[in-house]
């Protein structure tokens, strides 16, 4: 967690004062402190939790099309799930991030604008975002 200094009449470090708080604008990520009168506070947010999955496949040159049936599965930790499901999806070809209007993404299928190179590793992480 990010904490920001700012000079107030708190604790004192040689000359000046100091007090720690965390960065201001970030109310779902660093929620306030619950109201006293309602734990559990439903007008306070629970911090954000994430889930990543990998997808992972190696290009063969050909296709631009790929399946889970791709998958290498040394380097994946799911297959290609709904992206309805998921908050980001960002797709890495040879480790460079891909704007999202060179691919498409369904349930199970990843279909390419181009075909990579043979050899080319294909990664493919969805990101899911919950509050807890």
């Amino acid at each position: 967690m990010r904490y920001y200094l700012t000079k107030q009449n708190s604790e004192r470090y040689g000359n000046s004062s100091y007090l720690i708080i965390p960065p201001l604008g970030c109310p779902d990520i660093f929620p306030g402190q619950p109201c006293p009168t309602c734990p559990p506070c439903p007008c306070t947010p629970g911090l954000l939790e994430t889930e990543i999955f990998q997808y992972t496949a190696i290009s063969d040159g050909i296709k631009n099309t790929y399946t889970n049936t791709d998958a290498v599965v040394q380097f994946s930790t799911s297959g290609i799930l709904d992206p309805n499901t998921v908050s980001i999806i960002n797709l890495f070809i040879n480790g460079i991030l891909q704007p999202p209007n060179l691919y498409a993404v369904q349930p199970g299928v990843l279909i390419l604008s181009d075909v990579p190179i043979q050899g080319v590793p294909l990664i493919l992480q969805f990101i899911k975002i919950t509050t807890s």
